[in-house]
């Protein structure tokens, strides 16, 4: 073992609330300092919309200055986790830094994403044209708009989420007056509000299920750089989605840990009502809409009102989907939801396709490409819903609160795998946000190292894979017209570490940082 150095010292010689707030203030400058570099209300109205590395004119400064500090941001981050694990008082840095760093970012221009203009030009469309979003794309607005251009290569696309994301975003437009940068700025006080609120309810949910590791959850998910940097400074709308859906997660397992009270017909009727609005921003938690269903339908004694109950919650749940739907639905060839599989980059998908190509053209590889992926991603679907079905069956009727939380903890790991398998191999095109789907999932399940790590780790790749396609593949011309070598490279930087750290990580159960 090496010897202390003075540095390591003197950093241990401290208290623990000293490291804390080094952790906060070290943590709090740099996001000052992705802020002002590129503040929203300078480079708000550039047409088009444009992200760090044309920003910083694709610099090797700019490069390094990205780097380093998304390493630092992580440095700090995994510090300050092995510190507020174990401090009683951490809890005021885990929200008070979340809030901070969250509204510092609000102020940031978004640079690795343009969908938070994308939002605010389909609701404008939506309130000054009546043109729904859903139906229409901003390629049919007026060409005279001012700011059509911020659509950048969305403009010919229709809006690809759900009513209550609409209406949400059109509710920021009135909220603004109708001005494009007030508009942008409750946007990001959404995105911020949403964030604060999904830190909250993962702290209550985990003192319901594991007070001893409430802290521990809650700092995981409040700290991470990428949850802060793609809710507050790229304010995109799955940290919404999120919050809805942590609500609906809150009231299963009051529902589940209560028993049959009086109040049972209410966390019934909020746990739909919240997870069919979160399925109304974003379609994913569709996905693991059946693995709650099965737990709550355990709830019943026989196997017939088991069956019924199911059925019952289902039903609902696409009924309400249906109502909200119906008056927007933009028919089936025109529904953007189906058309957004239809190119693939910067993906597992992606490579498979350009792996495949040149030996049965573009339109076969693509097909071949989604057969496997699918192939794969439903047999890890199937066997997650089986072994929830298996869960819900030896411990039906939740006699118990032993009985509930193993139910409860079989769901949250079913729905963590389904969701990151599908974005670490299953999506199409590649986006670091869509970590925010499974992230809070490894949040609830701890003190299970597996998910945390690699959910760590996962966010780390996304967020640094970022300047290789944007940056290094435009100094090396070659990576950028040899899509089959630049995706080799770029899929392996992603995908391997996430691998190697699940495989490293398999027989582990105890938090360790």
């Amino acid at each position: 073992m090496k010897p202390p150095t003075k540095i390591t010292s003197f950093w241990h010689n401290q208290s623990v609330n000293t490291r804390l707030w080094f952790c906060l203030i070290a943590s709090g400058l740099i996001y000052l300092a992705f802020t002002l570099a590129f503040p929203l209300a300078r480079h708000y109205a550039t047409i088009p919309p444009v992200d760090y590395a044309k920003l910083t004119r694709y610099s090797a400064f700019g490069f390094i200055a990205y780097v380093v500090g998304i390493l630092a941001l992580f440095a700090f981050y995994t510090l300050f986790l092995k510190l507020a694990t174990g401090e009683k008082n951490s809890i005021r840095f885990i929200f008070g830094g979340g809030i901070l760093f969250a509204f510092t970012l609000a102020f940031s221009y978004p640079q690795t994403a343009i969908d938070m203009f994308v939002y605010a030009i389909q609701s404008r469309g939506w309130a000054l044209y009546d043109l729904m979003p859903l139906s229409v794309s901003p390629s049919d607005w007026p060409s005279s708009d001012p700011w059509l251009g911020l659509a950048g290569e969305w403009i010919d696309t229709a809006s690809p989420y759900g009513p209550v994301w609409e209406w949400l975003s059109l509710g920021t437009y009135h909220l603004s007056g109708g001005e494009y940068l007030a508009h942008l700025f409750v946007l990001k006080v959404l995105g911020v509000l949403a964030y604060i609120g999904s830190v909250w309810l993962l702290y209550r949910i985990l003192l319901l299920i594991r007070p001893r590791w409430a802290l521990a959850g809650a700092a995981f998910f409040a700290w991470n750089p990428l949850v802060l940097l793609e809710s507050a400074q790229n304010a995109h709308n799955d940290i919404t989605m999120m919050l809805l859906l942590l609500l609906a997660v809150w009231a299963f397992i009051k529902l589940l840990l209560g028993g049959e009270t009086k109040r049972s017909a209410a966390y019934s009727i909020f746990f739909v009502a919240a997870f069919t609005a979160a399925i109304l921003i974003k379609f994913i938690p569709l996905l693991i809409l059946p693995f709650f269903l099965l737990a709550v339908a355990a709830r019943k004694i026989k196997w017939s009102r088991q069956i019924l109950s199911f059925v019952i919650y289902g039903l609902v749940s696409l009924l309400l989907i249906f109502l909200a739907m119906y008056p927007y639905w933009p028919g089936l060839d025109q529904w953007a939801v189906l058309y957004s599989g239809k190119s693939a980059g910067r993906s597992v998908m992606a490579l498979l396709i350009l792996a495949l190509r040149a030996k049965v053209g573009t339109n076969a590889a693509f097909d071949y490409a989604q057969g496997i992926i699918y192939a794969i991603l439903g047999g890890i679907y199937l066997w997650n819903l089986w072994r929830v079905w298996q869960q819900t069956a030896r411990n039906k009727d939740c006699k118990n609160a032993s009985d509930a939380e193993t139910i409860i903890a079989r769901v949250f790991l079913s729905s963590f795998y389904v969701l990151f398998w599908y974005v670490l191999i299953g999506v199409s095109t590649f986006h670091a946000w869509y970590l925010l789907w499974f992230l809070p999932f490894a949040a609830l399940l701890i003190p299970k190292t597996r998910p945390m790590r690699a959910g760590l780790v996962f966010s780390m790749a996304s967020l640094l894979i970022i300047p290789y396609y944007e940056t290094i593949r435009v100094w090396v011309p070659a990576l950028l017209h040899n899509h089959l070598l630049g995706h080799i490279i770029g899929v392996s930087l992603l995908v391997i570490p996430v691998l190697l750290t699940l495989r490293v990580t398999a027989q582990k159960n105890l938090i360790s940082f």
